[in-house]
This record gives C-alpha cells, sequence and structure tokens, in this order.
C-alpha cells in the first residue's frame, strides 16, 4: 500500500477553498475536508453520512450520497432538514 499523504493534503486545499467559494459557502469541518480528501485520495465515489454540511460537500464534489435523501414525511414540517446537522 502506497502513502497519498501528499495528495490528500492537495485535495483536502482544494475542498476548502471550493466549499469556501460556493454560493452560499459549505461551512465544512476540517475533519469533514479530510474524510472527503482521502476518500478521493482512495478513489472513493460514494460517501456515507448523515451530516448536513458533510453531505453537502460531497454532494458539491460529485460522491454519491447513502443514506439517499429522504422526502419530508407527513409529520415532518416541510422546513426542516431530514438530516440535522
Amino acid at each position: 500500500m502506497t502513502s497519498c499523504g501528499p495528495a490528500v493534503r492537495i485535495r483536502f486545499d482544494e475542498i476548502v477553498d471550493l466549499c469556501h467559494s460556493r454560493v452560499p459557502p459549505i461551512f465544512i469541518r476540517t475533519n469533514d475536508a479530510l474524510h472527503l480528501a482521502a476518500a478521493h485520495c482512495a478513489g472513493e465515489t460514494e460517501i456515507v453520512a448523515t451530516d448536513k454540511r458533510l453531505r453537502e460537500a460531497a454532494l458539491a464534489l460529485g460522491h454519491a450520497l447513502f443514506p439517499p435523501a429522504e422526502s419530508p414525511s407527513p409529520t415532518t414540517p416541510a422546513n426542516s432538514p431530514a438530516f440535522p446537522a
């Protein structure tokens, strides 16, 4: 197994820049950006997450998400997030 440390660092910086440059910005946390950078380095295209900010960033980067976004249920107010932060 080879080390991809430098590649992860470069991708981490790109992810943070991409998230912060969006309108509105995605306020990604350090560990979330590191998680996505490592997934990219490993060649992963699917992300498993329920955290709202991580899911937003993963979608912005083109990852498939699991579990898939849910439609609001009849008992869930329409303005409440399906996956709270």
